[in-house]
């Protein structure tokens, strides 16, 4: 859309250029022939004037069509870049999420550590993995 735009804006610039370009000058007065790349247009100024208009029209068409692409294209980027954003907020929301939950299962274990710590010192000794090996110890020597 953007090129079809730029490519009908510049032919109608230059073809507009070259016309006006090639025929200034007394020896070219509208009572004569106009001519564009070579071809020679004859006829009324109404004539003259209709060319004239479709170029014009061909050049708005043209430079309509350019800034529409741009738009469309703007209009995309704008939209990607917000979404992009919030995916990188998603992502900082769930990152700093699950980083509590770790914190949060890391002070569970130490937790639960210290009191299985703490209970294997006192009942372990009193009658639970020492005395089965005590026990095993004596079956094996006897």
């Amino acid at each position: 859309m953007i090129l079809l735009g730029l490519l009908l804006l510049v032919v109608a610039v230059v073809i507009a250029v070259v016309g006006v370009l090639s025929n200034i000058g007394s020896s070219h007065l509208l009572t004569r022939s106009f001519e564009i790349f070579g071809y020679h247009i004859t006829g009324s100024t109404g004539r003259l004037l209709l060319i004239g208009v479709v170029l014009g029209a061909a050049g708005v068409l043209g430079l309509n069509l350019l800034l529409a692409g741009l738009g469309r294209g703007i209009k995309r980027r704008v939209s990607t870049r917000r979404q992009l954003k919030a995916d990188h907020k998603e992502q900082q929301r769930l990152a700093a999420e699950r980083d509590q939950l770790l914190e949060d299962e890391r002070r569970e274990k130490l937790a639960a550590g210290a009191s299985v710590q703490d209970g294997r010192t006192v009942g372990a000794d009193a009658g639970g993995v020492g005395a089965r090996e005590v026990g095993t110890t004596r079956r094996a020597s006897e």
